[in-house]
């Protein structure tokens, strides 16, 4: 826990194994006949079929007697360590961003897992011509210019004599593929006549934790070739393609290390295919590498090579602009940290589709007696709604508009504070309660900042999730000190929502047929707790989400927003998502699992996210309506008979909760703990 933020933590089945596995294989090829032979001497022609081989069964080689001078390696290596090894403060001088991705960067991610590790890039080119933008109409362009750091003052020469250099292999290696390939030695050369190569500096610092963390996660390169040189302490993996094992490319003094990115294997039309690779990090010892990345002009269409296709082999790929696709691949670079960007599946769309048929539920009648026909309907309409949509809206609901008011305003005053003082009431892994900026929801950071309370203070729950451990503690609400009023203003606050609360469950159970009063001892010693929320301007709003896709796991969550407005619920008729456009004044009200479990499916908890905005802020403030920790969770017994057998296990919400709250603070092994997970 203290050792690695969560955010660089792999899920169980991307983590490395320590037991590493040699390459056995993966071809070592020899390049001195270009220098000793002419194209029609065997040994060339033996060359050439090694290269085909290499690309066609490995997708990586390694090669020596490369022609590179051995000086100017060992030149840009010592600058590498020299810059690394300068203050952060010193390296983040030349930090890369949106509109200049090249210099120093030290979170970068793969995957949506952070990367142990630092780098700087340059392109070779200098500047680089690339698109302004991914847009397919967007015809402007614009220049990557190189950023040089002060010390070591001879970086930059270092750097650009080794890219003159690895350009010359490049080429080398290019014209061996292409007649590899059965066609003319230069055939792909002219692709690259702007070419838009960059190198990197990677440092992979020490790591406690090799066996959680990747220096590089698993992935693909984009480009055409990429060289790599790496240190003799190593760590490169490459995916087998035989069997997909993971496999160690153990370092050769002063080779080169090959691979065919993703542009060949469409130019081959799949005769040569891009492999996986990743990077292991080492407890003890340092990493240094650099890779030569190959790619061609801005303007490239890249597909499949017509002299390759036919009618027995027709192309498999259409064609695409490299210089799009690479913009598309570098959009993200100074707007937002990859950690926030969500799947493709899961990004939300931004022609939205506003509810339509959510109901607004008026509950003036809890005014009036149990037998009037008005408390009647009202009953029956609570039951619709949590049948038919899992959420619903109330007005008239009791709760006085200032006290909802005044905790907005108290919010805003709160997240308004400087983030050093927001942290002075930061939680813990011994206290969960509090500030927090780094909330992950199915393993992508939510694009928000919170202030968690409870509404019980001490509020008991067990000490770990673990079954055996009989242990409580106390989980205790911290207040910063300003604003003032931020404590009373919540306290007030939490009354008025768990009065809210008992009505609602009230409302469920008479609309379930129990009696009134049925679920509320279930919540004597409450774990409820309240959210403030805030999700600042996002400038990418069709990448990330302020809260990912999800399911309450309380009883109820009683949410109040503001006018800007977010909410997505999972229409359950169609799985589309839908805004629910706010209602002034009006609370949504959202079933959650436990009321699913106890209604044996009758009332069903739905997916909900959060979309976030360009313009404008947005505040809200969720009440989850929790049972107390000893409460065992199942289907209730006057709702289940032989027609309709109990359709989950018992469960402790106790323990559950605690296994829930584990991973706030570290990424598990498993995905978290669901309802589903007790289903019979």
């Amino acid at each position: 826990m203290g050792e690695v933020d969560p955010a660089f933590v792999q899920t169980l089945e991307h983590q490395p194994k320590l037991d590493i596995i040699e390459a056995e294989g993966i071809p070592l090829i020899d390049l001195s006949p270009l220098i000793n032979s002419s194209d029609t001497d065997s040994s060339l022609s033996s060359l050439v079929a090694e290269i085909g081989d290499a690309c066609k069964n490995w997708g990586f080689f390694q090669v020596i007697n490369h022609g590179v001078p051995l000086k100017f390696r060992e030149k840009i290596e010592l600058a590498a360590r020299e810059f690394f090894g300068l203050s952060k403060e010193e390296k983040k001088k030349v930090s890369r961003d949106e509109a200049n991705p090249l210099g120093y960067f030290d979170t970068e991610h793969t995957k949506n897992v952070r990367d142990w590790k630092e780098v700087f890039d340059f392109t070779v080119r200098n500047p680089t011509i690339i698109p302004a933008s991914h847009e397919p109409e967007d015809k402007e362009l614009k220049e990557w210019v190189n950023q040089w750091p002060q010390y070591p003052s001879e970086l930059r020469e270092a750097c650009e004599e080794y890219a003159a250099e690895m350009e010359k292999l490049a080429y080398k290696l290019l014209e061996l593929i292409a007649l590899s390939l059965g066609l003319p030695r230069t055939r792909l050369n002219g692709f690259f006549e702007e070419h838009t190569s960059f190198m990197r500096l990677n440092h992979y610092p020490p790591c406690p934790v090799p066996h959680l963390v990747l220096g590089v996660g698993r992935h693909k390169d984009g480009g055409a070739l990429t060289i790599l040189a790496q240190d003799d302490v190593g760590g490169l993996e490459v995916k087998r393609k035989t069997d997909g094992e993971w496999i160690f490319v153990k370092p050769t003094p002063n080779a080169y290390i090959i691979n065919v990115g993703d542009i060949i294997q469409v130019w081959s039309n799949d005769k040569y295919e891009s492999v996986e690779h990743r990077v292991m990090v080492n407890p003890d010892k340092e990493r240094f590498s650099i890779p030569f990345f190959l790619n061609p002009s801005h303007f490239t269409w890249v597909e499949p090579l017509e002299e390759l296709i036919n009618e027995e082999n027709p192309a498999k790929y259409k064609a695409y602009n490299w210089g799009k696709f690479f913009a598309n691949r570098k959009r993200t670079m100074g707007e937002v940290d990859p950690a926030f960007i969500q799947d493709l599946e899961h990004q939300p769309k931004l022609d939205i589709t506003e509810a339509e048929g959510i109901p607004l539920i008026d509950l003036f009648p809890l005014n009036s007696s149990n037998t009037d026909p008005e408390f009647s309907s009202l009953v029956a309409e609570i039951g619709d709604a949590c049948k038919n949509w899992g959420f619903f809206q109330v007005i008239n609901h009791g709760v006085p508009l200032k006290c909802r008011e005044k905790i907005e305003l108290a919010s805003r005053k709160f997240f308004a504070l400087s983030k050093e003082e927001k942290k002075k009431v930061s939680r813990d892994e011994a206290n969960p309660l509090g500030y927090y900026d780094t909330e992950h929801t199915k393993n992508v950071r939510d694009w928000k900042e919170v202030f968690d309370l409870t509404v019980m203070n001490p509020t008991i729950i067990p000490a770990s999730h673990e079954p055996d451990d009989k242990e409580l503690k106390e989980l205790i609400n911290q207040w910063p000190e300003y604003p003032p009023e931020f404590r009373e203003t919540c306290e007030e606050y939490a009354t008025e929502m768990e009065k809210l609360a008992y009505k609602l469950l009230e409302l469920i159970a008479l609309s379930l047929g129990l009696p009134k009063t049925r679920l509320n001892g279930f919540f004597k010693d409450n774990t409820s707790y309240i959210r403030l929320n805030h999700y600042p301007l996002c400038p990418a709003p069709h990448l990330v989400l302020g809260v990912g896709r999800h399911k309450d796991a309380g009883a109820l969550t009683i949410l109040a927003q503001d006018d800007v407005g977010g909410l997505e619920v999972k229409r359950k008729t169609d799985g589309e998502w839908i805004l629910v456009k706010p209602t002034p004044n009006a609370y949504i009200i959202n079933v959650g699992d436990i009321i699913q479990v106890w209604s044996n499916d009758k009332y069903e908890s739905v997916e909900h996210r959060v979309i976030v905005n360009s313009d404008k802020e947005r505040f809200s403030v969720p009440f989850f309506f929790c049972p107390e920790h000893s409460t065992w969770v199942e289907p209730l017994e006057e709702l289940i008979n032989k027609e309709n057998p109990a359709k989950y296990k018992a469960y402790n919400w106790g323990k559950f909760y605690a296994n829930r709250r584990r991973s706030n603070f570290k990424k598990l092994d498993v995905p978290n703990i669901q309802i589903y997970h007790f289903r019979i």
